[in-house]
């Protein structure tokens, strides 16, 4: 992160150093040591990041002068390099630092696609690996698991899911709220791959649909229910809903811990199978991302199952239209 080398931290306002462990603030970006950070619990300015605050460098660059042994910028005010600690040498006596070609452009000046592509992922995936990096420290792992493996699992939605996991960590909660979880239910789990709380959200939908299949049944003079009073039914059913709604606040606010624990173990088993990186990596891509073939097959499931509740039902299936 050289961006943040010589700039004070928040937390005690000494220069954050080549050799300084140093975190960000996923919300702001603002610099500290992590030991700081870790001393003061959460970043400085959480009361203005509701109103969209963002750190910025705190140095113009005509303050700024290159460090001839670290490379990198340092106040020129000051006798000792603020990254490196090294002794700053007249600028008359240093050497002029190479001109650099505009953005997406060559040596020459050409048009440089590759370079432009290169620019285009930084914007994207730096921030990301900074977050990681100030949640999870330097090594990049996430449960155990370097980024690069996450990232290929997880596909296009990587940056998202991994600056969630970073603010969650850093915060020390398996909370994140998950309007794909809130709208779409067991279905979201099922297009990210999770399976195992797919089928358990499904199965639960299944289990709170029953006062209503209890209903149905007794209304069409099924003898299964004969045994049953109307006020059980009732009863049952408002107990439901509060199962119910017990149930999409848990989706809901731990969908993405859900699906990082569902995630996390399909890729220790894959890393695990293929040693090797390239094999992994193509692994990871085909066996992670998203599944609309798993979306239909729940939707599939449903129906059928649907199909095999109507063998319950009684006689009389004109009672239904009323229930309607």
């Amino acid at each position: 992160m050289p961006k943040y080398y010589g700039c004070p931290c928040e937390g005690c306002g000494r220069p954050l150093a080549l050799t300084d462990d140093i975190v960000v603030c996923p919300d702001c970006g603002a610099p500290y040591h992590r030991e700081c950070y870790e001393k003061l619990g959460r970043c400085i300015h959480t009361p203005a990041h509701g109103a969209g605050y963002e750190w910025t460098f705190p140095y113009k660059d005509d303050a700024l002068r290159t460090c001839p042994s670290c490379g990198e910028r340092t106040l020129r005010t000051e006798e000792r390099c603020r990254c490196c600690g090294a002794v700053l040498p007249p600028e008359s006596q240093c050497p002029e630092p190479p001109t650099q070609s505009q953005p997406g452009t060559d040596a020459d000046g050409r048009f440089d696609y590759n370079d432009l592509y290169r620019q285009y992922q930084q914007t994207v995936e730096e921030p990301t690996r900074r977050n990681v990096q100030a949640a999870f420290g330097k090594e990049e792992l996430i449960d155990g698991i370097p980024y690069s493996d996450w990232n290929d699992y997880i596909g296009k939605a990587a940056p998202v899911y991994l600056n969630d996991y970073s603010r969650m960590q850093l915060q020390h909660t398996k909370i994140s709220m998950c309007f794909s979880a809130l709208v779409f239910g067991p279905f979201y789990f099922f297009y990210r791959k999770a399976w195992k709380p797919a089928f358990g959200f499904l199965a639960a939908e299944l289990v709170v649909a029953l006062p209503t299949l209890l209903s149905m049944m007794q209304a069409t003079g099924s003898p299964l229910t004969a045994g049953i009073s109307s006020t059980a039914i009732v009863v049952l059913s408002r107990i439901m809903t509060v199962f119910s709604f017990a149930l999409v606040m848990l989706r809901t606010l731990y969908a993405k811990w859900l699906y990082r624990k569902s995630a996390a173990e399909r890729i220790r088993r894959i890393r695990a199978e293929f040693p090797d990186a390239a094999q992994r990596r193509a692994v990871l891509s085909a066996q992670g991302g998203v599944s609309i073939a798993g979306v239909i097959g729940a939707f599939v499931l449903l129906m059928v199952l649907g199909a095999c509740a109507t063998v319950l039902m009684g006689p009389n299936l004109d009672a239904l239209a009323g229930m309607i």
